[in-house]
C-alpha cells in the first residue's frame, strides 16, 4: 500500500480544525505575562489572567482572542513612557477585554502625549467590566471605517493629560475616524482632566444606560463631544456638567464640520444637569443642519433659552428644580465576573 506523500498528510489535516486553548497567565502559571501569552496565541484562543498587578506589561494583539481576568481585576499598570509610543495593549482585529483595569499609561509629548491603555487600530473590539484611570487618553481609537468598538459595564475616571501640549486633546474615551459604530452601554465617564468625558466621531454612536459626571473636582470640557456629528442616539443616561467645566457646553454635536452624511442626534429618557456658575452655561450646542430630538428629558441648572444653541425639537422636557442624586456606584458590580 502507497504512503501518503507528505503534502497529502498535510493538507489533510489542515482540514481539522485547530481546537482554542486557554492560555493562563500569573505567578506559577507557564505564562509570567501577558505579552507572553498574546505571542503564544492564535484565533479563537482565550487568555486567562490572574487577578494581580502586572507593570510594563505591554502587547499588540493581532490575533482574534478574548482577555478576560479571574478571581479580580488583571491591573495593568505602566510607570514609565510606553516604549511602543501607543498604549499599554494595542488591539488591529476582533478582540474581547474583560475585567482589566489600565493606568499610567503616558507617551512623550513628541510622540502626541496621548498614550492609551487600549490603542483600538481595526476590527470589533468588545471592552467588558473595565476600569481606566491615570492615563493620558482611557481608550483612543482610529480604523479603517469598517469596524466598531463595544464598551458595557465599564469605568473612566481622570484621564487625561494635565499638563504639556496634549493638555485639552486628550479624554476619557476618544474615538476619532475609521468606526463604524461606538456602543456604550452601563458605563461611567467621570472626573476627565482638562479634555473631554467622551469624544466619538464615528459615523453611528449609541449610548444607553450610562453617566456622565464632572462631578465637584472634574475640569472636563464637553461632556460628550460628536465633532463630526454622525447618527447618535442617548438614552436613559445622565450628564452632569460640574462647576469647573473648562466650557459651557455639555453636549456639542457637529461643531467641527465635515458632518456625516445622515447626521442627526436623538436624546431621550435621559437627566442634563448643569452645576456651571456662569451666565453663558448652555446644554446642547448643534451646529448640524437637521434639529436634536429631544424627548422625556429632565433638565436641571438650565432653562428654556439656555437648554440649546441651534436647532431643536422638544418633547415631554421637565425642568427640575432640585438636582437629583448623582450615583457613584461602579458599573461592573454585580457582574459575575467580578
Amino acid at each position: 500500500m502507497p504512503r501518503p506523500c507528505p503534502a497529502a498528510l498535510l493538507l489533510a489535516l489542515s482540514a481539522f480544525p485547530v481546537q482554542a486553548a486557554t492560555l493562563t497567565v500569573g505567578p506559577g502559571e507557564t505564562y509570567k505575562t501577558i505579552a507572553a501569552a498574546v505571542a503564544a496565541s492564535h484565533d479563537g484562543d482565550t487568555i486567562a489572567v490572574k487577578a494581580g498587578t502586572y507593570e510594563n506589561d505591554y502587547a499588540e494583539i493581532t490575533k482574534k482572542v478574548t482577555l478576560t481576568a479571574v478571581g479580580g481585576f488583571a491591573r495593568l499598570h505602566s510607570t514609565g513612557l510606553i516604549p511602543n509610543r501607543k498604549a499599554i495593549l494595542i488591539t488591529d482585529t476582533d478582540i474581547t477585554i474583560k475585567g482589566f483595569a489600565f493606568s499610567g499609561a503616558r507617551v512623550s509629548g513628541n510622540d502626541g502625549g496621548n498614550g492609551a491603555g487600549i490603542r483600538y487600530q481595526g476590527g470589533d473590539l468588545v471592552i467588558d467590566s473595565c476600569y481606566f484611570t491615570d492615563n493620558q487618553d482611557g481608550i483612543m481609537g482610529t480604523g479603517d471605517g469598517t469596524g466598531t468598538v463595544n464598551i458595557k459595564d465599564s469605568e473612566f475616571f481622570a484621564n487625561g493629560a494635565v499638563a504639556g501640549p496634549s493638555a485639552g486633546f486628550t479624554h476619557n474615551l476618544y474615538i476619532s475616524t475609521g468606526i463604524a459604530r461606538l456602543t456604550v452601554e452601563n458605563s461611567y465617564f467621570h472626573g476627565a482632566r482638562i479634555g473631554h468625558e467622551m469624544k466619538s466621531r464615528a459615523r453611528q454612536t449609541v449610548i444607553r444606560n450610562s453617566r456622565f459626571v464632572d462631578g465637584p473636582t472634574g475640569t472636563a470640557s464637553y461632556s460628550i463631544d460628536l465633532p463630526n456629528g454622525g447618527e447618535v442616539t442617548i438614552a436613559n443616561s445622565q450628564i452632569e456638567q460640574g462647576p469647573k467645566s473648562q466650557n459651557p457646553a455639555t453636549i456639542a454635536f457637529g461643531e467641527e464640520g465635515s458632518l456625516h452624511p445622515g447626521s442627526k442626534l436623538t436624546i431621550e429618557n435621559s437627566l442634563i444637569e448643569n452645576d456651571l456658575s456662569s451666565p453663558s452655561a448652555f446644554g446642547i450646542w448643534n451646529a448640524a443642519p437637521a434639529p436634536v430630538h429631544t424627548l422625556n428629558t429632565r433638565v436641571y441648572g438650565l432653562t428654556l433659552n439656555s437648554l440649546f444653541h441651534g436647532p431643536a425639537t422638544l418633547s415631554g422636557i421637565e425642568y427640575l428644580k432640585t438636582e437629583p442624586e448623582i450615583p457613584t456606584k461602579h458599573p461592573w458590580e454585580g457582574q459575575s465576573s467580578q
